[in-house]
């Protein structure tokens, strides 16, 4: 909700819902959002447009997007986590699968725009997708995150609400801010359908990473979140004894069935096998 006024002139009552991390997701009903309100007043700079766990991310007049961390008592902390995003930004460089930084200040991070959104509400919201697009995304969320684990980054939070398509629909992956850079402890984590069963004091790996991107290509493929229907604390019981959706009946599904088994030891053996069933050299 955006003030009446010229931007960054106003104060608003900022009340948002959005996911929670993995030790406190309450989440019931498939992937709908728990419910996580914040309310604040703050300077609007644009149109809301999102927001996490750290931070508002806001539309500017300009065609560009700012990331803001959340004012109160814990600002400094998300100031901390929209740095270390920034870090990560530069580490990498400009690359295909990632949106580009534009600036970093205390004021957060000034962020090229991504007018096809994400790519779980554009799974949600168009029917049929061809498989030959689903599984170039497939491919292309591999890559991103293989590009991630050369550079000291676990994710932490790969999902398809992570996931941004440009104009030429191809991926590019977000929200380094909750990441874990060169084994530093991560300030977020993923939920249910995308969590790896382990101790919560478990550091997060390329294993945990990988599994995720598995519950993200079952979303990609399948159109929607593994065990949708079911509560989270039963899903949570499935996974640990290792029983997970059918996927038997498609040949991508021993794909996902690896990632969710820790059977791959990065996300480039990953890319390879989506590959070899994609056929995209022929």
């Amino acid at each position: 909700m955006a003030s009446n006024s010229s931007p960054g002139q106003s104060d608003f009552l900022f009340e948002m819902h959005d996911e929670q991390t993995k030790p406190v997701d309450h989440q019931q009903q498939g992937d709908a959002k728990p419910k996580v309100e914040y309310d604040f007043i703050r300077n609007a700079q644009g149109e809301l447009i999102s927001g996490g766990v750290t931070g508002i991310v806001e539309l500017l007049e300009n065609g560009t997007v700012l990331k803001a961390p959340y004012p109160g008592l814990d600002m400094d902390l998300h100031i901390q986590d929209i740095a270390k995003e920034a870090d990560i930004y530069r580490r990498i460089g400009p690359h295909k699968r990632l949106i580009q930084m534009l600036d970093h200040s205390e004021e957060g991070l000034v962020l090229e725009y991504m007018k096809n959104g994400d790519l779980k509400t554009y799974l949600q919201s168009h029917s049929p997708i061809p498989i030959d697009l689903k599984l170039k995304w497939a491919y292309q969320v591999a890559e991103a995150v293989d590009l991630l684990h050369r550079n000291g980054v676990i994710h932490c939070d790969i999902k398809p609400r992570n996931l941004l398509l440009d104009t030429s629909f191809d991926i590019k992956i977000i929200d380094f801010s909750g990441s874990s850079l060169d084994g530093s402890r991560p300030t977020s984590g993923e939920s249910t359908r995308f969590y790896l069963p382990r101790h919560w004091k478990d550091p997060s790996t390329v294993t945990t990473d990988l599994f995720a991107l598995g519950s993200t290509i079952y979303e990609i493929l399948y159109g929607t979140c593994p065990y949708r229907d079911i509560a989270s604390d039963e899903v949570e019981r499935l996974y640990k004894q290792h029983e997970f959706p059918d996927v038997s009946d498609e040949p991508w599904g021993q794909i996902i069935r690896r990632c969710w088994l820790s059977q791959f030891d990065s996300a480039a053996d990953l890319q390879s096998a989506i590959w070899d069933i994609a056929n995209f050299g022929s």
